[in-house]
């Protein structure tokens, strides 16, 4: 029943991250589609030099980088995956799409600590579920906020904004991630994520 429930859960907030950072991966593809047009246009005529369009392969080839990895975190958080999870590389795929999408919002999120691995015994599924519920719910309760993820034998997410407000998690993914092994608690305003170890 806890997978069943975690796996309806993430495809219901899963919509929700593609429906936030759907116009940024569209204004990324507009960048590149824009500086394409702008090259092809330019390097047509007999009269043009190689800096004409320099300054436009260069931004097109910036926008590509961007969109790809905007992409690549789309598919990848949207490919059914079994076995234990890792935090790190959760974070990095969810802060590719959610960090820009908050950006265009007027608001901050910032994410720190996902450059080395940190795997979890928590299922990806529910590790997913977890960060993404919490980082959602972060960057809908204030203007600005942070994630940070701490290494220890039990990793811990930490959530925290600028607001008086708690930031909390709804209480069906509390659940549905408690049947998992992963706790959360608090620390004044912060939410704090405890996820089993390796």
């Amino acid at each position: 029943m806890t997978t069943d429930a975690v796996a309806a859960l993430w495809l219901v907030t899963l919509q929700d991250i593609m429906d936030r950072s759907a116009h940024e991966v569209k204004d990324s593809l507009n960048g590149v589609s824009l500086n394409l047009e702008v090259i092809r246009s330019r390097s047509a005529r007999p009269e043009s030099a190689a800096r004409d369009i320099a300054t436009f392969a260069e931004a097109a080839s910036g926008q590509f980088e961007t969109l790809a990895a905007r992409v690549e975190a789309m598919l990848a958080l949207a490919r059914p995956r079994s076995g234990a999870g890792d935090l790190a590389q959760a974070l990095k795929l969810l802060s590719t799409l959610l960090v820009p999408a908050a950006r265009a919002d007027g608001r901050m999120l910032k994410v720190d600590g996902y450059e080395q691995s940190v795997p979890t015994a928590a299922p990806v599924q529910a590790v997913r579920l977890a960060l993404a519920s919490a980082m959602v719910s972060l960057v809908k309760g204030s203007r600005s906020g942070r994630c940070t993820l701490e290494s220890a034998p039990e990793p811990v997410v930490r959530f925290s904004h600028e607001s008086a407000a708690d930031c909390s998690l709804d209480s069906a993914v509390a659940d549905a991630i408690a049947g998992c092994n992963i706790r959360t608690r608090r620390s004044g305003h912060d939410l704090l994520i405890v996820f089993p170890g390796p």
